[in-house]
Order: C-alpha cells, then sequence, then structure tokens
C-alpha cells in the first residue's frame, strides 16, 4: 500500500498534468466561445454533445469506478489471471459500446427531441447532424475509461491525467482549422478525435499489462454476470449523475437564447478548481480507500475521512475567489469575438450559485467512491436517484424566478442534500464505540466555516477597490489575498488538515 508521502506526491504530478489539461481546456472553450459565443449554433452543438457524453459517462464512469476494486481483488489473488479477465471484460464492454452507437444513431431523431423541446424544426435538424457525427466517439470513450481504470489501480496515474489535454489539443486544432470551413460540423469532428486521443495517449502503458481483445466469453460467463451485477447500480448512478446535466439543459432550451451555452460555459469554470486540485485527489486516493475496504471498515474509514477532510479545506479558498471575482474570471476566460458583455452576464448568473456550492460537487464525487470501495454500490446508486429527483423539482420552480442562475442553485442543492445523506449512512453504519473519528470532521468543518464566512466578508469589503485594475491584476490580488489570509486563519485556527500537509512537506 503506498505512504502518505508517496499519496501526496502523486496528487501533486496529477495536479500539475491536471492544471496543464484545465487550461487547454479554457483555451478550448475560449476559441468555441469566440467562434460561436452564447448563440444558438453553440446551444445545438453543446445539446448535441448530451446524447454521446451521457452514453459514455454511464459506461465509461462506471468502468472506471468498478474496474479498479475488481482488478485489486483479483490481482491480490492471481496477477495473470487479473489481467486475462479485464480483458474480457472489456471486449465485453466494447462490444456493448457498438451496439449502444447502433441503437442511438437508429434513433437519433427522437433522442434528440427529448432533450431539446424548446428547439425549433432547423435548430432540431442540426442537432441530429451533430449528434451522429459524435455518437462513435462512445467507442473511444470506453476503451479510455478502461484503460484509465486498469493504470490507477496500478498507482500509474499520470497518463491517465493526460488525457484531458490530449483532447482539448485536438478539439482546439479543429476548431481553428475546420470552424470557418466547416462551421459546426467542424467542431463535432473534433469532438469525436479528440476522444480517439484518450485511449491512444493510454495504449502505450496498457501492453505492459497484456490487456487485449478476447472475445471468448463462455468460459468467463459466470464471473461476467457476477461483475454485471455489481456494475449496474454503478451506471445507473453515472446515468443519473449524467441526467442532471440533461435536466438543466433541457429546461435551459426553454429560457432566453444562449441560455444553455451559459450555463455550459459557467459549469466549465466551476470545475477549474475541481479539475486541476480537488479531482486529481479523488483520483489518486480511490485505489488506497479501496485497499483499505478490503482490510476493513475502520481503516477504510479513519483514510476516507482523512480525505474528506482535505478536500473541504482545499474547496473553501477557491470556493471564495469564485464568489468575488467570478464576473472577472468569465470574462477573462470567455469575453472575446461573438462572446460579448451581455453573454457574461448570463454566465455569471449561472457562475455564482454553482460555486457557492463548490464543495459539495467535489464531496458528492468523492463519497461515491468510497461507497464504490466499499461495495456499497446500491446505496450510491438510490443517492443519485433521489438527487436526480430533487434537481428536477427544484431547477423547473428556480428557473421560473432565477433563470439560469436558479438551474445551478437546483444542481447545488441537490449535491449537498447527496453529499449529507451519504455521510449520514457512514455516521450511521459506524458503531457507537468507534463514532470518534467523526468529532475531527465535524470540528474541522466548524473551523472552515467560521474562517470561510469572516474571509468572505473581508474579500468583500476589499473587492471594490482592486476593480480599478485590469482584469488580471484585480484577479491576482483577490487570490493571494483570500489565500494569505485563508492560511493565515487556518494556522491560528489549528486546521487539522493544514498541520498534516506541513508534516508531510517536513518530512
Amino acid at each position: 500500500m503506498p505512504t502518505l508521502s508517496h499519496v501526496v506526491k502523486s496528487v501533486g504530478l496529477v495536479t500539475i498534468i491536471a492544471a496543464i489539461g484545465k487550461v487547454l481546456g479554457f483555451g478550448r472553450e475560449s476559441i468555441i466561445a469566440a467562434y460561436f459565443g452564447a448563440s444558438s449554433t453553440a446551444d445545438i452543438f453543446f445539446v448535441a454533445s448530451l446524447i454521446p457524453t451521457i452514453l459514455f459517462t454511464a459506461l465509461g464512469s462506471g468502468l472506471q469506478a468498478g474496474v479498479i476494486p475488481i482488478y485489486l481483488e483479483k490481482k491480490a489473488e492471481n496477477p495473470r489471471g487479473a489481467d486475462e479477465f479485464i480483458s474480457v471484460l472489456g471486449s465485453f464492454f466494447m462490444i456493448v459500446a457498438v451496439v449502444m452507437t447502433i441503437a442511438c444513431l437508429i434513433f437519433t431523431k427522437p433522442l434528440v427531441m427529448m432533450v431539446a423541446p424548446g428547439f425549433s424544426g432547423s435548430e432540431l435538424a442540426l442537432t441530429e447532424v451533430l449528434t451522429r457525427i459524435m455518437l462513435p466517439s462512445l467507442l473511444f470513450f470506453t476503451l479510455a475509461y478502461m484503460a484509465t481504470g486498469v493504470l490507477n489501480a496500478n498507482q500509474r496515474f499520470l497518463l491517465p491525467a493526460f488525457t484531458s489535454t490530449a483532447q482539448n489539443t485536438v478539439i482546439i486544432l479543429a476548431t481553428v482549422l475546420f470552424a470557418a470551413p466547416f462551421g459546426v460540423k467542424g467542431l463535432a469532428w473534433g469532438f469525436v478525435f479528440g476522444a480517439a486521443s484518450q485511449f491512444i495517449i493510454q495504449y502505450p502503458s496498457l501492453k505492459k499489462y497484456k490487456i487485449r481483445p478476447v472475445f471468448s466469453f463462455r468460459a468467463y460467463k459466470q464471473q461476467i454476470i457476477n461483475t454485471l451485477i455489481t456494475f449496474y447500480p454503478i451506471i445507473i448512478a453515472a446515468l443519473a449523475i449524467q441526467l442532471n446535466s440533461v435536466v438543466d439543459r433541457i429546461i435551459a432550451t426553454s429560457l432566453e437564447t444562449g441560455s444553455v451555452s451559459a450555463l455550459n460555459y459557467a459549469n466549465r469554470l466551476l470545475w477549474l478548481p475541481l479539475s486541476i486540485v480537488l479531482t486529481p485527489l479523488i483520483t489518486v486516493l480511490y485505489p488506497s480507500i479501496v485497499e483499505r475496504a478490503i482490510e476493513g471498515y475502520q481503516s477504510f474509514l479513519s483514510l476516507t475521512l482523512k480525505g474528506l477532510k482535505s478536500l473541504l479545506f482545499l474547496a473553501v479558498p477557491f470556493m471564495i475567489v469564485m464568489l468575488i471575482s467570478g464576473n472577472s474570471l468569465i470574462a477573462l476566460a470567455f469575453q472575446r469575438g461573438a462572446f460579448d458583455a451581455s453573454a457574461t452576464e448570463t454566465t455569471y448568473t449561472a457562475f455564482f450559485f454553482y460555486s457557492a456550492c463548490l464543495p459539495f460537487f467535489a464531496l458528492r464525487d468523492y463519497l461515491m467512491n468510497a461507497f464504490y470501495a466499499l461495495k456499497k454500490t446500491k446505496v450510491a446508486m438510490y443517492s443519485c436517484l433521489i438527487a436526480v429527483l430533487l434537481n428536477v423539482l427544484l431547477s423547473w420552480t428556480l428557473s421560473r424566478f432565477l433563470g439560469v442562475g436558479g438551474i445551478a442553485l437546483a444542481s447545488g442543492i441537490s449535491m449537498f442534500l447527496q453529499s449529507l445523506y451519504l455521510f449520514s449512512f457512514l455516521w450511521l453504519k459506524t458503531k457507537k464505540t468507534d463514532k470518534a473519528v467523526f468529532t475531527d470532521v465535524f470540528q474541522e468543518s466548524s473551523k472552515l466555516i467560521i474562517i470561510g464566512a469572516l474571509i468572505y466578508g473581508l474579500a468583500l469589503w476589499i473587492h471594490p477597490f482592486t476593480l480599478k485594475f485590469p482584469i488580471f491584476v484585480e484577479l491576482v490580488i483577490v487570490s493571494l489575498m483570500v489565500f494569505g489570509v485563508y492560511i493565515l486563519f487556518s494556522m491560528l485556527f489549528k486546521v487539522s488538515s493544514l498541520e498534516a500537509l506541513r508534516k508531510i512537506r517536513s518530512k
């Protein structure tokens, strides 16, 4: 099992690589915004990408989350047998991906009408064309997620972390080269080539584990059935998570033109700190949490709660900066070309409410992985289904009053309630004699709430004085002030997560 210092080093490397990928991701979104803005054409592209995104997330996320526990268990028994079974499993899911792609190509029109009920006839026709172009990306995403699961299980995090860099680079090139001559169709083809690049970049490392196509399923029939029984709650949970996005975009199509695009851009910006800082921590910790779960519940709970505290600690200062300087962040990232000041204002409405709920987006993903490690996949599934229902009701209601901001707020509330449900389940499952480990979590959370409120009030007071500077300088001043005071207050309040990081650094 990797040591804590090894985990921290892995998180550091993955964070650096993720930062590069995210910078390119913003370059990609900025270029798309410059070419298409928050327009009807942009709305059509983002809605068209929904169907392949839903499919690959459901299948791919299920594979990535489910492969690691299965692979590590079988590897402990027989390393060679583990590679053989994963080869069979990967081949089986590739066939599933092919069947799903063909079915969606046949039924593209009714699927598009379902996800874009507010579109006109011409908009629906173009959405259908773009969806057909992008659907084959499901095959490449399935391969990429399978490879990521195997490599992460073997504590190899670097190449999987490069996948977003490869994908974003390809989409940027496709947009620059093909958007002018081919319009939004060129961007759609870039989406497909970007998906292919995610697998291609991981393939050299995957070969070392002798993972190959194997289509003789008969000898593994019962193992595949057992795996599917384990996987189906994970896949349903991943589908439910994507349904939140579907619901958001469906409701946004009934609002003013550009609302779908504004929601997308705000969501992309929200995932900047999530992808660069928080997701790498979740990714690197997951295999270790799986190993702890195999050892025993108390060992699992100890590591899981330490990770939870670290996520909260890292999320708070990013949340404050985003709440204070959200308008400037959007303007810096997107406001150029077809993306004007009006589009910035619409996007900010959604971004503000997304930012307020940033910690819960990270906690939801982290706790879901913890339940997968614990093999409580049905609990995770039910939590997602409940969250979708809440999101539908809240999105529809709040969007009537707050527009796209109401949709973002609904997503945040559903994330909070889902995280609370999962955390409460861990609390109730723990014996009374062992619940002392939760005390530090409650104390830490209380400290962070107080620190966060103090810094937010201070930043809100200082922010107007920074607006006379250029946008980039303003963001630097606000960020340095927030993070500097946050570290200072964390030292004064003796926040345990900061103390742990200092100890690791001194080793």
